[in-house]
């Protein structure tokens, strides 16, 4: 059960906590300490110890799969399922073939780039060049899943790939285009900004290690990503297009429809089961509607805080009514906010040897995250969760 959670995007405190309560419900004393690559366990029962050793492999979060490990977590707890078969269950789980066919992930790719270029303020050009930016991305992303060491290059090659073909849209005759807006839009879904944010949890709930790792394997992604994205427009140099136009403004009702489609997008690429997204598209979208208008009333800062609270503290109470983990309310909202494009942002400024600005985009994507954080504290003191997951 540890390395399942561990390698579905648990994080280190949710899961340390998960665990424990197992322990407890079939009398063992559990000790459980997790970092994004491996889980050690200690158990003591009577007069006997054992510690374990579990590496994990990170693959992303899967919200279905979660699901599932958590119902028989809690069937565990309440001593309705012995161990035996409970670990049956779960290998079944972790055997389960993802919730959706390859073709759909890719082509999520292209919606939740879509919708996010319409956020940053992109006309229906950006839309267009996003979507196709986005689509490349994701087969890319699919080709690479299936070797071992191609995987380890996605970052990178996805980078270089968006930043080339956002310059080759511009040959096309449509009219002027943003490269850098499509080029971060068609990026969007391997920026690390759920890792970012789960790693300041981490270390605001003091598991030091764990969210000093997740935090340097974020900063690794963005690096990765910036420095494709600079090989990228220097072979784009070479190649026909390049010129940098602003975009055209679309009517308001426009962004009310990217706000939609973007978390129906990010239904397909957290796995989450089709009926969970009745619940995660109002999440996603409510969460962009609140964070727009409480920024704009109170700041950036406040905003984004009350607004994770605001999500977190629904995702409890769905929670606690329908007996399901919160994740299924609180992934698809905080995407809707986290800052891994002020990371690529900052990276980027860096390039061009833009050291303050560059540092001061960090800092805010600092700051952004513990706003986050901050929220989500909030909103576990507000409404407590009645399980760990």
């Amino acid at each position: 059960m540890a390395r399942a959670l561990g390698t579905y995007g648990m994080a280190a405190h949710r899961l340390e906590e998960a665990i424990t309560l197992a322990g407890d419900a079939l009398g063992i004393r559990t000790q459980t300490f997790s970092v994004p690559t491996s889980v050690f366990l200690s158990f003591e029962i009577g007069e006997k110890r054992e510690t374990m050793l579990s590496r994990v492999d990170p693959r992303g979060t899967d919200l279905s799969k979660i699901v599932a490990l958590d119902e028989i977590l809690r069937r565990v707890v309440e001593r309705r399922l012995n161990p035996a078969r409970a670990t049956r269950m779960v290998k079944r789980v972790i055997a389960r073939k993802p919730a959706y066919p390859a073709w759909m992930h890719i082509l999520a790719f292209a919606v939740a780039a879509s919708g996010v270029s319409r956020f940053f303020g992109g006309g229906w050009r950006e839309l267009l060049a996003a979507a196709i930016t986005g689509l490349c991305v994701g087969a890319l992303a699919h080709a690479a899943s299936r070797k071992r060491h191609a995987a380890r290059l996605l970052e990178f090659a996805a980078g270089g790939t968006a930043a080339v073909l956002a310059s080759l849209v511009t040959a096309m005759d449509i009219g002027p285009v943003s490269i850098r807006l499509v080029t971060v839009a068609g990026l969007i879904v391997l920026m690390p900004g759920m890792t970012i944010t789960t790693a300041m949890a981490e270390l605001a709930t003091r598991n030091l290690v764990s969210g000093t790792a997740r935090m340097v394997g974020a900063i690794t992604v963005l690096l990765s990503i910036g420095l494709g994205v600079a090989v990228g427009q220097r072979i784009a140099g070479y190649l026909p297009g390049g010129l940098d136009g602003l975009p055209q403004s679309l009517p308001v009702w426009t962004e009310a429809v990217a706000a939609c489609l973007a978390p129906l997008g990010f239904v397909v690429l957290l796995n989450a089961r089709a009926r969970d997204a009745m619940i995660m598209v109002p999440a996603g979208a409510g969460a962009f509607v609140l964070a727009r208008v409480l920024t704009a009333e109170i700041g950036t800062d406040l905003g984004v805080c009350a607004t994770s609270a605001a999500i977190g503290i629904v995702g409890n109470i769905y929670q606690r009514m329908k007996n399901r983990p919160a994740s299924t309310v609180i992934f698809p909202g905080l995407l809707m906010l986290v800052p891994g494009t002020l990371g690529y942002r900052s990276f980027e400024f860096f390039l061009v040897e833009d050291t303050i600005t560059g540092t001061q985009t960090a800092f805010r994507v600092v700051v952004t995250a513990l706003a986050l954080v901050a929220g989500l504290l909030l909103a576990n003191v507000a409404a407590a969760p009645k399980r760990s997951l």
